[in-house]
């Protein structure tokens, strides 16, 4: 049996929709405490919150692999901007 996508998540109309969004973490630094709390973890929160109140909510983050310091960070480690993100 194949296994199938989970439905697109779409504004429901009459209903409370909220897109949340955080900020990328610059990949090119040591990861640490600071960039879970300054990009990732309020809206973690936010969006935890607001499913347990049965609002629409969709999360979406992403990777800066288009970014300059990112694409500098692959040239001197000779590899690709996807590479660095990945790692």
């Amino acid at each position: 049996m194949a296994s199938s996508s989970p439905p697109p998540k779409l504004p429901i109309p009459g209903r409370r929709n909220i897109l949340i969004t955080s900020a990328l973490p610059y990949v090119n630094n040591v990861p640490h405490l600071g960039n879970i709390i300054g990009c990732v973890l309020s809206a973690d929160v936010f969006a935890r919150y607001c499913r347990l109140r049965g609002y629409n909510a969709i999360y979406i983050c992403g990777t800066d692999e288009y970014g300059t310091a990112t694409e500098t960070k692959a040239m001197e480690e000779k590899c690709t901007p996807k590479e660095i993100c990945d790692k």
